[in-house]
């Protein structure tokens, strides 16, 4: 899915959140016809069960600047009042109440990685790809090196596939003057590791 589409015509929006000043990152989905924040954490079976501040401020803040940036007047896919999530946070001031936080839930048994490790990063991009393709989470068998190489291969094929064609971006930025080293290759000499 894009990134730019509006987030009144999806169901879900992710985002990966860094926790306290630490490098640990968790993965949160928004769920907005529930108005409900998953949080995916690599380490809760390890932590305290209280969200962090990050989480908290989220919950508390996402109402207002939705109804500030005119989300809940969209209403040509989701009729949002009506809601189940929505009843009984309506006022006829506001149509929306925005000082009732989103409900906070975090997800349970889901993979978790080794406490005095540093891979929260691929954690996080596993749930986010799991979750993307509409799959559940499951805390079966998950192997942190082979997710690791999976990830630098695919990262990998990406880059000389760019180099490949001639891109420098994503995006419509001016292209930056580039110190290529990559030289063109055969995609057939790409090892993919499954």
């Amino acid at each position: 899915m894009p990134a730019e589409l509006p987030w009144y015509i999806v169901d879900e929006v992710y985002v990966s959140i860094n926790c306290g000043k630490e490098f640990y990152w968790v993965l949160v989905v928004i769920v907005l016809k529930e108005r409900l924040i998953g949080v995916y954490d690599s380490l809760s079976s390890k932590r305290k069960k209280e969200p962090p501040i990050e989480i908290r401020k989220l919950a508390v803040m996402l109402p207002t600047y939705l109804s500030d940036n005119g989300f809940y007047d969209k209403t040509e896919q989701t009729d949002w009042p009506s809601l189940e999530a929505y009843k009984g946070k309506t006022t006829q001031q506001t149509d929306l109440v925005n000082e009732i936080p989103f409900d906070v839930d975090y997800v349970q048994n889901i993979p978790q990685q080794a406490s005095d490790s540093l891979d929260c990063d691929i954690f996080v991009c596993a749930y986010a790809e799991i979750l993307s393709e509409g799959l559940q989470v499951h805390s079966c068998g998950f192997d942190v090196a082979s997710q690791r190489a999976r990830y630098a291969s695919l990262l990998w094929h990406y880059g000389v596939k760019k180099a490949n064609e001639g891109y420098t971006s994503d995006n419509g930025d001016p292209p930056r003057p580039r110190k290529s080293v990559i030289e063109e290759i055969d995609a057939s000499a790409i090892i993919t590791l499954e």
